[in-house]
């Protein structure tokens, strides 16, 4: 290829990358960029339109009279806008799903997709809440880790794992069979059934906990029906407690019945009140017995049984707890 060939074949790519990335190109200024005429860089945007007109049926190029520039008009753009990555970014970062490193690493990559006349703005945005970014104590690279994970979890193999929990000494060796990955309130997890053991239920494993693992060739198999959905599991979970899987009745005073549908998916209202809403949903017990506890006066539990005693219970010996640090103090 002939030096002016390859020039003209660069100056082509360079003003097509752009305009899919969402910029607007200045048939002047792109003259002046590539040291050429007008006329050159005139009958390379109609190079570029025809090739766009044959290639892509969703894309046009177009002539913005308000910029005075020419852009890449598209019924899906492939850039991201900056309200977009704004919004993505305040989610990541409220997330500290991930050390320090890792999330300036996300946001500087983020903050490049958008149009380029747009980062700098993107970047003043974000620069504080950058500063004083807290990354959580473990302060594990996970990223590797997460596509392991993944790997044994799509080819359906059995992992040996050594994993430690908060207060134990030693790390103890598992075989599971990994059926998921979920994230929730800061950190990863991985949805397994225990080799061995005959549960209804998976186990759940903090994903910074696992200290190493490795995929045996040892394949498990889930039947159609029985296969683990990520969303479905989610919805019925709280605080990654799992436990027996129950249909839970509850009566709700609180201010914001919404949230109650916002936090719990499968919800449905049964009944209204005068003073409230009587709701029932589909859960695992361990987890909605602690949100239950957090609403504190304005829930009241009507079902099942076993939950009510539960809650009993552990409302007592909180009351106990209190009555007898009050009766020290005086």
């Amino acid at each position: 290829m002939s030096q002016k060939k390859e020039s003209q074949t660069h100056r082509i790519l360079s003003m097509y990358d752009r305009l899919r990335n969402g910029e607007a190109l200045i048939k002047k200024e792109e003259a002046a960029r590539f040291q050429k005429s007008e006329k050159s860089i005139q009958r390379d945007l109609e190079s570029i339109r025809s090739y766009v007109e044959v290639e892509n049926v969703n894309e046009y190029i177009d002539y913005n009279r308000e910029k005075k520039a020419y852009v890449l008009n598209t019924e899906t753009p492939s850039w991201l806008s900056n309200e977009e990555i704004f919004a993505m970014l305040k989610v990541l970062i409220e997330s500290r799903a991930f050390p320090k490193v890792e999330m300036d690493n996300f946001i500087e990559k983020l903050t490049h997709l958008a149009k380029k006349e747009d980062r700098t703005s993107i970047k003043k945005k974000m620069a504080n809440e950058k500063h004083l970014y807290v990354e959580l104590f473990h302060k594990k690279n996970l990223l590797h880790t997460l596509w392991q994970l993944s790997s044994a979890i799509q080819s359906k193999k059995v992992i040996a794992m050594h994993y430690k929990r908060e207060f134990d000494e030693y790390a103890s060796e598992r075989k599971v069979k990994p059926v998921g990955i979920m994230f929730s309130e800061y950190y990863f997890y991985l949805i397994a059934y225990q080799v061995g053991k005959d549960f209804d239920y998976p186990t759940i494993y903090r994903i910074d906990r696992i200290e190493h693992f490795e995929q045996t060739s040892k394949s498990f198999k889930v039947p159609y029906h029985d296969r683990f959905q990520e969303g479905e599991f989610r919805k019925r979970v709280q605080f990654m407690y799992t436990g027996e899987l129950i249909n839970v009745k509850f009566k709700f005073t609180g201010s914001s019945p919404q949230a109650v549908l916002d936090r719990l998916p499968t919800a449905k209202v049964i009944r209204s009140l005068e003073d409230g809403l009587v709701f029932e949903a589909e859960v695992f017990g361990k987890g909605i017995k602690m949100w239950l506890l957090s609403q504190g006066e304005f829930v009241e539990v009507l079902g099942p049984d076993k939950l009510i005693d539960e809650i009993v219970t552990t409302n007592n010996k909180i009351q106990d707890k209190y009555a007898t640090e009050l009766n020290g103090s005086l």
